[in-house]
């Protein structure tokens, strides 16, 4: 757009239309349908192809890379480890803390020697650290229990924070309906979903991107000023794209961190750019 736009007014193109009564809303009419358009097309890809390929990308890199073997369905989460089994109700992918874990240590014939249930836990200094512990260990003579509660319990395991994110559904895997979906069951068994909540925001406002960025093109190439170099025009149009997209990040980020609300902190640069728009818009026109 901003290219088409720069070549009119290279040739005074722009200043002809104006001059003869054409408002620069009509010229934005073609541009901004594009956008539309664009933004349908963006928004069908992370709906349905997006999902697809990060969901093969991510299986083949665990089974055939790694040969981690896992079974993940969004919350229930079981991971295999050296003599050992540990299934995770929930994972923070943002946190990195786990929720009501129950780790399974087997002896070489695959008889159970400890059992350890925690309410959560965390990765700190390479070694796991749970709250609120149940551990369970046999007595390897009588194959009797011995239960003891703690307050806190760690342990090195054979696993790291990465190796749990790499296995979980993450947002970009899942459709706006079955991240909704997810959403409400995490609210629903007591989990924290916020960074969930601010993806499910972030799928409907990052596309609208194209439309508000074909709004500042015009603004910007349909100025109408004469010997405006079109390089610079180009050249201001790629920095706003790049200064959107750090924008984005930075925003979603307060979002995870629970610093701004998750419907801010997905729709606050779309609304930064629309008033942008706007005041370009008018000092264009």
């Amino acid at each position: 757009v901003m290219v088409v736009f720069g070549l009119m007014n290279k040739h005074n193109e722009i200043i002809a239309l104006k001059t003869g009564g054409v408002s620069i809303y009509r010229l934005m009419k073609a541009p901004l349908l594009l956008g539309v358009l664009f933004s349908l097309i963006l928004l069908m890809f992370s709906e349905i192809l997006l999902p697809i390929v990060r969901s093969n990308a991510n299986r083949i890199w665990l089974e055939e890379v790694k040969k981690v073997e896992v079974n993940a369905q969004r919350r229930d989460i079981w991971l295999k480890g050296q003599n050992a089994i540990y299934h995770f109700q929930f994972f923070d992918p943002v946190r990195m803390r786990v929720y009501d874990a129950s780790l399974y240590f087997f002896d070489a014939d695959f008889n159970i020697t400890r059992r350890i249930d925690a309410r959560e836990g965390g990765y700190i200094e390479e070694q796991w650290r749970f709250q609120e512990v149940m551990d369970q260990l046999r007595h390897p003579e009588d194959g009797s229990f011995v239960v003891q509660h703690l307050d806190e319990l760690t342990l090195p395991l054979d696993f790291e924070p990465m190796d749990l994110k790499s296995v979980v559904k993450d947002s970009d895997e899942m459709s706006l309906l079955e991240l909704a979906d997810y959403i409400q069951t995490a609210k629903s068994d007591g989990y924290d979903a916020t960074p969930y909540l601010v993806d499910w925001h972030a799928k409907i406002a990052y596309p609208l991107v194209c439309v508000i960025l074909s709004v500042i093109a015009v603004a910007i190439a349909g100025r109408g000023r004469r010997g405006e170099n079109l390089a610079i025009v180009v050249v201001t149009g790629i920095g706003l794209a790049f200064c959107f997209w750090v924008l984005h990040g930075f925003s979603l980020s307060l979002g995870y961190a629970g610093m701004l609300p998750p419907v801010v902190a997905a729709w606050l640069p779309n609304l930064m750019y629309f008033f942008a728009a706007a005041i370009l818009l008018l000092r264009a026109e």
